[in-house]
């Protein structure tokens, strides 16, 4: 097979092979940077390699070029040989995908360039060269790690790589074999004493006298640099703290944890004379319990609840613009399996056949994980992560992949910003912002987001929906984006909050993939009777939240927070030095000048740089200082929990890992004549552990209160939106606030 140069000329710089590279790939450099350079005499060596023919094939077949989106500047960085794709393929190391689903495993070459997965993989190679055939062992899956380079300009005598310049003698140096990864540019300034003068003011540390700062100049340049060097070497990649967690792990009940590990199950209530509504909305803001009854008594087939979903989806994305990624094939697929499980006899549970919604933290094999973010955008992750596994497991259906601020933070992400269903001229929140926000549209019963430091509590507040930031370690976050090792968190939005119980029996317990989480007993929620517990209110929590308690009988006490350690200092240190660690690589690419928020991470981790060690080891002893405090808060009150505004403890909460429920408790109007509403919450929180205390004292508040399950005006949509609708040939139809009733709508449906 010859090699076909394709309109963009992509062009090999380098080949990965076992041993010394061959002859081909120093011809191939030097025909790169030459400077009389033409098309024809690069075409000529190329088509001379008879070992890159496989590539060549997968690269014109993968049509990379319009991926690329570059007229003549364009150059792939690797090129493997056709040994190395074919060693990958015998030992099943490359995953093929049919349709929008991951199947299985290539097996043949074939069968490679059929996938439509084939455009991920090739520019993977192309920007991290994952086939070099050293690399390749059983076990791996040659999936996109992320930090993708956009693209690759040949100027005189070197190659800008991103944002990375790439001399040519590196290239010579490496016999044209280059590792991109390893090729950011390293300072060539001399280090000296005035530098050290200026880290004394910005670490707030010293003053040294200058002959101490000159024999730091020395140990720095010859021993630390270096030490730094070799560290980042291991742990550089991937990006987003996805493998080698830290030995030092977080314990909020320090060294307290309950010794009763037996986990037992949660007994949910058997719902009875419930019959199918009559119309498709009413179905969509049904609880978790409720359509698992109807599915259990086989008044609703899971494809046909599936469906129903992925038309809402398709009909308010338009405009909420909570969807990354629709999961049409693979929610088919076990929607199916549910329904013929079902018919032989074999019911799951309550989450058997139940549509839900996924952060795009989270990662689903075959489906882009971006992060949100456009430097991750084109990103497959290989293994899935453990909560997704745990909820297949149990019967629920993925229906779409939600949106996430970039990188977990806010509500604006590389390709929209996410609307809040009570008010569409606002956004969500975040960063679980599409979780939130389709939750609290019936776009989906339920959803799972993450929170480091508010992105659970923040959004479920602006978009007046149920949500549980769970306790720490509690539920496992293998495979999910982290920002802070000791601070993220995974927990429900939901209907209810004996939706959100139901969910996380199913998704606590331990992740052999991540070291924090553990395996608990856990009282049973739906057991606790919440009139025996002593509550504390705090100044400021809504009165309807304090007046509601108290007519149910809850044993409410007036309290005050009286911590002295600085719990928002404690959060910014530990959040920004963590999650500098984990994109270590991605800042050091300039991958963060391809996020929309220049003012959010790219700015707080480069901050993060000048922060000392010591300084963040302080904080984390501070930290513990700030537990005990609020372990005395609790203990001295006899407290089992206590109410708030939601969002007022925010940095405190986190930083100690308590959990917390956040529910509605009313709407107020946002102007005279709109039906759009500012949504008014309370906060629920309890000690580390305690987490089944919240959900019962939520559980029993709305027994007797229906502001959970009011429906947001999203038919109030911007003038824009009206525009966009109209350019398309159908438009769908939108609830009117707090009524199933229907109106002439201004929606993209699915032809949108």
């Amino acid at each position: 097979m010859a090699w076909l140069v394709l309109p963009t000329l992509l062009l090999a710089l380098a080949i990965s092979i076992p041993n010394a590279p061959s002859p081909s790939a120093a011809a191939i450099t030097q025909s790169l940077l030459s400077s009389n350079t033409s098309s024809e005499s690069i075409a000529a060596v190329l088509t001379s390699q008879s070992d890159l023919v496989s590539w060549g094939a997968m690269v014109q077949a993968a049509n990379v070029s319009q991926m690329l989106q570059d007229s003549s500047n364009l150059f792939t960085v690797f090129a493997p040989v056709n040994s190395a794709i074919q060693v990958a393929v015998e030992n099943n190391l490359i995953m093929c995908q049919a349709g929008d689903y991951l199947d299985q495993p290539c097996t043949s070459l074939q069968a490679l360039f059929n996938s439509t997965s084939l455009p991920q993989l090739v520019l993977n190679n192309i920007v991290q060269g994952q086939w070099a055939s050293t690399n390749l062992t059983s076990g791996m899956s040659l999936q996109t790690l992320g930090g993708a380079v956009l693209q690759i300009v040949k100027t005189s005598g070197s190659l800008q790589v991103g944002n990375s310049t790439i001399l040519q003698q590196n290239v010579q140096a490496t016999n044209g074999v280059l590792h991109l990864i390893d090729s950011f540019p390293l300072h060539n300034a001399a280090f000296n004493t005035s530098m050290i003068a200026s880290l004394e003011v910005a670490g707030d540390f010293g003053p040294f006298n200058e002959s101490q700062r000159q024999v730091m100049v020395s140990n720095i340049t010859s021993a630390l640099i270096p030490f730094y060097r070799q560290t980042r070497a291991v742990v550089g990649l991937p990006d987003g703290g996805l493998a080698n967690p830290m030995p030092v792990l977080f314990d909020p009940t320090l060294g307290q944890k309950p010794i009763n590990s037996t986990r037992g199950n949660f007994s949910y209530p058997q719902l009875s004379n419930l019959t199918r509504p009559s119309n498709d909305v009413d179905l969509a803001y049904m609880t978790v319990l409720q359509l698992g009854t109807l599915i259990r008594t086989k008044q609703v087939t899971s494809v046909e609840l599936t469906s129903v979903f992925q038309q809402r989806l398709k009909m308010y994305d338009p405009t909420l613009e909570c969807v990354i990624t629709f999961t049409d094939g693979l929610a088919q697929q076990q929607a199916a399996a549910a329904d013929a499980l079902l018919a032989k006899g074999t019911y799951l549970g309550p989450l058997h056949g139940i549509p839900y919604g996924l952060k795009d933290l989270m990662a689903v094999p075959g489906y882009l994980t971006t992060w949100g973010a456009g430097s991750f955008k084109s990103q497959y992750l290989s293994q899935p992560a453990q909560v997704y596994t745990k909820l297949q497991e149990a019967g629920a259906v993925l229906v779409a992949k939600l949106a996430t601020g970039e990188m977990a933070y806010d509500d604006v992400w590389f390709d929209g910003f996410t609307k809040n269903p009570w008010n569409i001229a606002e956004g969500s929140s975040g960063s679980s912002a599409g979780p939130a926000a389709a939750t609290s549209a019936g776009l989906v019963p339920f959803a799972l987001g993450t929170e480091t430091g508010g992105s659970i509590i923040y959004p479920a507040n602006t978009c007046g929906v149920t949500a549980h930031r769970t306790s720490f370690g509690l539920v496992g976050r293998s495979n999910i984006m982290s920002l802070s090792e000791s601070l993220d968190k995974v927990g429900p939005f939901a209907r209810s909050a004996a939706d959100a119980a139901v969910v996380l029996d199913v998704i606590r317990g331990r992740d052999p993939g991540d070291p924090s989480s553990f395996d608990t007993h856990l009282d049973d929620p739906f057991g606790i009777d919440a009139v025996g517990l002593t509550v504390g209110y705090l100044p400021n929590t809504p009165p309807i939240a304090i007046e509601t308690f108290m007519g149910i009988g809850i044993n409410l006490v007036s309290v005050s927070m009286n911590y002295t350690a600085p719990a928002e200092a404690i959060y910014n240190i530990v959040i920004n030095v963590e999650a500098a660690a984990h994109f270590d690589h991605w800042q050091r690419a300039h991958l963060d000048d391809l996020n929309v928020r220049q003012d959010l991470w790219p700015e707080a981790l480069r901050n993060a740089r000048v922060i000392p060690a010591v300084e963040y080891i302080q904080a984390n002893r501070a930290r513990t200082a700030l537990i005990q405090q609020i372990d005395a808060f609790f203990a001295g009150n006899g407290l089992d929990a206590f109410i708030g505004p939601s969002t007022n403890e925010t940095s405190m909460g986190n930083v100690v890992g308590l959990p917390q429920m956040v529910i509605p408790v009313d709407f107020e109007p946002v102007s005279t004549g709109s039906a759009r509403r500012q949504p008014v919450t309370v906060g629920i929180y309890a000690l580390p552990n305690q987490d089944s205390k919240v959900l019962a004292l939520a559980m029993a508040y709305q027994s007797v209160t229906t502001a959970h399950l009011m429906r947001p005006p999203i038919n109030e949509v911007e003038p824009e939106i009206v525009e966009a609708c109209l350019q398309y040939s159908r438009c769908g139809q939108a609830e009117d606030y707090n009524s199933s009733e229907t109106i002439n709508a201004t929606y993209i449906s699915e032809s949108g």
